[in-house]
């Protein structure tokens, strides 16, 4: 049990860095936005733009799955207690 309680706490701390970096890419993205606002060809910034918005993609699938793992292995755990 002490193993489980241990992954579930490393699971936890992914998901923190998951949200950090999610954030980032979402302030990366605004960021860009306002660049190529006054810009004449955003053409580049567009290419950027998809760029960030797949990594948040990625990102967010990732953390769709980690989730998923910490809820069954909370459950498990919680099964264990009882």
């Amino acid at each position: 049990m002490d193993a489980m309680i241990s992954v579930y706490e490393q699971l936890v701390a992914e998901e923190e860095e998951l949200l950090q970096n999610i954030e980032i890419c979402e302030g990366c993205i605004s960021v860009v936005f306002q660049y190529i606002s006054g810009k004449e060809d955003p053409q580049i910034g567009e290419s950027i733009l998809t760029a960030i918005h797949t990594i948040e993609k990625d990102l967010q699938t990732e953390l769709l799955h980690l989730k998923l793992e910490k809820s069954l292995l909370a459950n498990k755990i919680k099964l264990l207690k009882s």
